[in-house]
């Protein structure tokens, strides 16, 4: 197959995440605002399906929205500094894994189009400018941007269209969370799983990745012989 593109996946992908990088965040989120803590993180759960589909433009919006269901009014250098340890948090779970970086920059140097397309709130297009990854990547798509988000056959339209390229031409490298790897298929991409440890848990959202019987990989290196590249 001759593939001009590859489009990754973002978090399980690129990057671990942020429960790799979490520590004492969610107390200290917490008791920026002067709330309650398992009450805060109960609501700021209950909106992430709103946040990935950019109901809130700002991280202050969300904070906000919150602050405003429990009945428990910030004050501007509060909502300052949750903000702070929110982008704080970000950029850390941004950090690539070991071989990402490399992967990226190989296939950039031999002439593939590279591109994003992450489920993610807004904190994530506002610190990936600051990414190590970022200057590699024709495209990024992220869903709090473009209010569509995965497994919806519009997202992954739009990154192709982005980078120009065709879906029967692209890859698409992800870990399989919320069916994004059938998804794919089905507009026509060549999806490819990459494996990783979060993948033998139970849980629904990755219950693709569990049952992929498809192309799979265990580290981002193994793609490019896919491509015609040596690792």
């Amino acid at each position: 197959m001759n593939f001009r593109a590859v489009i990754f996946d973002l978090f399980g992908t690129l990057v671990d995440g942020f429960v790799a990088v979490s520590g004492s965040y969610q107390e200290d989120f917490a008791a920026a605002l002067g709330v309650e803590h398992d009450a805060f993180m109960q609501r700021w759960r209950q909106i992430s399906n709103n946040r990935t589909l950019g109901d809130f433009q700002t991280v202050e919006a969300s904070i906000e929205h919150v602050c405003d269901q429990m009945g428990a009014p910030v004050k501007t250098e509060q909502l300052a500094k949750a903000v702070d340890i929110r982008l704080e948090l970000t950029r850390r779970a941004l950090a690539p894994k070991a071989d990402a970086l490399s992967t990226v920059a190989q296939l950039k140097t031999a002439g593939f189009k590279v591109g994003l397309l992450s489920n993610c709130s807004i904190e994530i297009p506002l610190v990936w400018p600051e990414t190590d990854l970022a200057e590699w990547f024709d495209a990024a798509i992220f869903s709090s941007r473009e209010r569509l988000k995965k497994p919806d056959p519009r997202i992954y339209n739009l990154a192709c269209a982005r980078l120009g390229v065709p879906p029967e031409d692209c890859l698409y490298i992800a870990d399989g969370e919320n069916h994004e790897l059938a998804a794919a298929a089905g507009v026509g991409m060549h999806p490819v799983l990459v494996r990783n440890s979060t993948q033998g848990q139970g849980s629904e959202v990755l219950r693709e990745a569990r049952e992929w019987r498809g192309t799979a990989i265990s580290a981002l290196p193994e793609a490019l012989p896919l491509l015609g590249l040596p690792r």
